[in-house]
């Protein structure tokens, strides 16, 4: 017998709801975090884009390089056009741009699979479009949160399938 009057029997039942709860929630940590993968690129993003169309020349690797592609032909068009309207458009397609990731990130938190997929396709492509404008660091950075975002969606699918399984 236990301090708390329990039986071996009812011991070993609440040690094994203690452990399927532990894994509940480390899944649901998971998910999350893998989730949270959009916010930072979606951000960051935003923020290199800044610091580029002000005139700064770097950046963080978990940017989109689609939104630096961007930036860099407006940048050149503003070189003979001398037009700051070029640098509000560019800007408000790097926002439109990263607003996809941040949804992305809303419903992956929902543990939507689909959200997480979407997501894991862009940033793949625009790891590809880094590749080949041979930006390998940056691409390497990729691989590896493309890595932690898929930790993240096989978590959301368990969560996912728990959800919708009949209560037995």
């Amino acid at each position: 017998m236990s301090t708390l009057n329990l039986s071996d029997d009812e011991n070993a039942e609440r040690a094994q709801q203690n452990k399927e709860y532990e894994i509940a929630y480390q899944t649901v940590a998971q998910a999350k975090s893998g989730a949270s993968w959009f916010y930072w690129i979606a951000g960051l993003s935003l923020i290199n884009s800044i610091i580029f169309l002000s005139g700064g020349n770097w950046g963080f690797f978990a940017g989109l390089g689609i939104t630096q592609v961007i930036d860099a032909i407006v940048l050149e068009i503003n070189k003979s056009a001398e037009s700051s309207a070029m640098g509000i458009i560019a800007f408000v397609l790097d926002v439109i741009i990263a607003g996809i990731f941040i949804l992305c990130g809303i419903w992956a938190n929902k543990f939507q699979p689909w959200a997480f997929i979407v997501g894991m396709i862009l940033y793949f492509l625009d790891g590809v479009l880094i590749l080949i404008l041979g930006a390998f660091l940056p691409a390497a950075f990729h691989a590896f949160a493309l890595f932690m975002i898929a930790r993240g969606f096989f978590a959301a699918r368990q969560i996912s399938a728990a959800q919708n399984a009949p209560v037995s």
